[in-house]
């Protein structure tokens, strides 16, 4: 009987750990092509100069958040926890960890996640987006498909939105010569930018003192022939410094739907390197 139990517990084993071989090597060559494609000829100490171009609101955000002053960095490391509710008409928040790299020269970042949805029942997923391709993927237990879609237009856009969405997060990437900035009022401006044929436009929102108070942007909430564009809003709840850059370290993110709002995901960064 022991015997049996051990064949079977060898069996589950390979069944759920093959699969998640495969997704890791195909996460660390995302990985490798991000880093790779980050330029290095900007080196030293960026200076006010460097900022001249941007509306006013931006260059108080660059300023406070301590980008000016700070050495050029090519990409920033992040670790994450907090909560995730899957269904909008249910109450029920599951505990998530996840990791995340992003490029700060040339727009790109890779996500892993792992949510629990029950206890030692997990979900697996990495959202990416690297040189102009999108994939969101997920995996009930390394084994069931939940989701696997790579370079449609829909995901490809909806992942740079992110990119865009998540700025305060890398305040030094607002410095990308392509980002076209317009301050809306004194306290919103809208950055626009086309990366490798994917349109992007985000609005990010500041409170007097010039921190970001909350981003939006308009994503695909799904990739089938349905999905429509939605408003997603991240809202900044607390604001620290992280690697000597001020910004927003708890994070709600919200779906505006046609009926109501929906949160669902409540984040914290627990880790940043920036390097």
């Amino acid at each position: 009987m022991l015997y049996i139990v051990g064949i079977m517990l060898l069996i589950f084993l390979l069944i759920t750990k093959v699969p998640g071989v495969f997704h890791k090597r195909k996460t660390k060559k995302e990985i490798r092509q991000l880093k790779d494609m980050q330029n290095t000829s900007r080196v030293g100490t960026i200076q006010e100069k460097d900022i001249a171009h941007l509306p006013f609101v931006v260059k108080k955000w660059l300023i406070k958040s301590n980008v000016v002053g700070s050495q050029w960095k090519r990409t920033a490391h992040i670790k994450q926890k907090g909560q995730m509710r899957l269904d909008p008409e249910s109450d029920k928040w599951i505990f998530v960890s996840s990791t995340q790299i992003v490029g700060m020269i040339e727009p790109s970042f890779v996500w892993q996640v792992k949510a629990e949805k029950m206890p030692f029942i997990y979900v697996y997923g990495s959202d990416s987006y690297v040189d102009g391709v999108g994939s969101i993927q997920r995996r009930l237990l390394n084994i069931v498909k939940l989701a696997d879609e790579k370079n449609g237009p829909k995901t490809n856009q909806s992942s740079f939105q992110r990119y865009l969405l998540e700025l305060p997060w890398y305040p030094q990437a607002a410095l990308n010569k392509n980002m076209k900035w317009k301050q809306i009022d004194k306290r919103t401006v809208r950055v626009v930018m086309n990366h490798r044929g994917v349109p992007g436009e985000a609005y990010l929102h500041f409170d007097e003192e010039g921190d970001v108070v909350y981003a939006s942007a308009m994503r695909f909430k799904g990739a089938d022939e349905k999905a429509q564009m939605i408003e997603c809003i991240g809202e900044s709840r607390e604001i620290n410094v992280m690697d000597g850059i001020r910004m927003p370290i708890s994070i709600d993110v919200t779906w505006r739907l046609p009926k109501k709002l929906y949160t669902w995901l409540k984040i914290q960064i627990v880790k940043l390197d920036y390097r």
